[in-house]
Parts: structure tokens; C-alpha cells; sequence
């Protein structure tokens, strides 16, 4: 992934429900890091994180990626969706961004899957997550 201003790139709506075009976008970082945004009310089921892992990989090529991942808002996290997203195998470290106590409670049910194999945190600002994924080697 080179540096440079790069489109965001919408996830489309897998048969059955997950994610429409507008409720998560995902978006290359100059610095080997992806962020992904998931629409305020919409759920992040077993199917969205199926085309997350599809999209991510497709990104990461032969490489893995941190992946800062904004929760702001979001309706609901499934369990399938916490150990779908933890099973990714081109994601180097999780960093779950939110803003709310709701957040914050999503989020770490999210975390609560086995992410054992790579670092995940919780923050509340973007800039507080690129750092720490700096401070891990994650984002160059």
C-alpha cells in the first residue's frame, strides 16, 4: 500500500442482510494501516464481517494491516460478528475506536473474542489508536 490520498472503497450487502454500500466505509492510511467506519445504527452482524474479511484481505494483498476500527454509534455487535472479526488473518493489531459509554461497551464486547493472536485495544480518538499502533510496530 503506497502513501498517498486514497479513496474510500464501500463494502456492498451480502444476500440475507450485513452491510449496505453506506454502512461502512473502508480506507487505506499512508502510514500500512486501514480504517474502517461502520454507519451510526447499523449492525455489524456475521455477514459484515465476512465482507469486512474479504475487503481487508484484498487491501493487505500478501501483507497484514492494522486496522483501526470506529464504532461511533453502531446499533449492535453479534457474537458471530466478535469472533468473525477475530479470525481475520490480515489484520496485524485492532484498534476499536468509539466515542459513548454504549461505544465503549460494544467495543469491548467486541474485544472480548479471541483476538489472543494479534494486539486489540479500546480508545476514544483515532489519534489515540494510530499511536498506540505505532508504539506496537503495527503502522510505520
Amino acid at each position: 500500500m503506497a502513501p498517498g490520498p486514497v479513496p474510500e472503497v464501500p463494502l456492498q450487502r451480502a444476500a440475507g442482510g450485513g452491510l449496505s454500500a453506506s454502512d461502512v466505509s473502508v480506507t487505506v492510511l499512508p502510514n500500512l494501516a486501514v480504517k474502517a467506519v461502520v454507519t451510526r445504527g447499523a449492525e455489524l452482524n456475521e455477514a459484515a464481517a465476512a465482507q469486512l474479511r474479504e475487503h481487508l484481505g484484498e487491501l493487505a494483498g500478501d501483507r497484514r494491516v492494522a486496522v483501526v476500527l470506529e464504532l461511533s454509534g453502531v446499533g449492535s455487535v453479534s457474537r458471530a460478528a466478535r469472533a468473525a472479526c477475530a479470525a481475520i488473518p490480515s489484520v496485524s493489531a485492532w484498534a476499536i475506536v468509539g466515542e459513548s459509554p454504549v461505544d465503549r461497551l460494544l467495543g469491548h464486547f467486541l474485544l472480548g473474542g479471541e483476538f489472543g493472536s494479534v494486539p486489540a485495544r479500546y480508545f476514544t480518538s483515532d489519534g489515540e489508536a494510530l499511536d498506540w499502533l505505532r508504539l506496537r510496530d503495527n503502522v510505520h
